[in-house]
């Protein structure tokens, strides 16, 4: 794959990632926001892209959601 990306899209793509993979593990904004122990409405602004999540958050994220952090920056699922 390229290494090339549009970083400002970098959000938003891995605002949909966070979003396809809580829906693959069955869970509501509120059960994930629950077991990352982020508050739902931040949960809503990092599926949005609107929110920018630290390092520390992309990885409670990446265990919530029980997979590795590179894949929330993936191109496709």
């Amino acid at each position: 794959g390229s290494l090339r990306f549009n970083a400002m899209n970098l959000e938003k793509k891995f605002g949909q990632n966070v979003r396809y993979w809580r829906k693959k593990r069955g869970l509501s904004q509120e059960e994930f926001a629950d077991r990352a122990q982020l508050h739902p409405t931040y949960v809503s602004g990092i599926e949005t892209g609107y929110r920018n999540p630290t390092v520390k958050i992309i990885g409670r994220i990446a265990v919530a959601l029980d997979i590795e952090p590179a894949r929330l920056f993936e191109d496709s699922n």
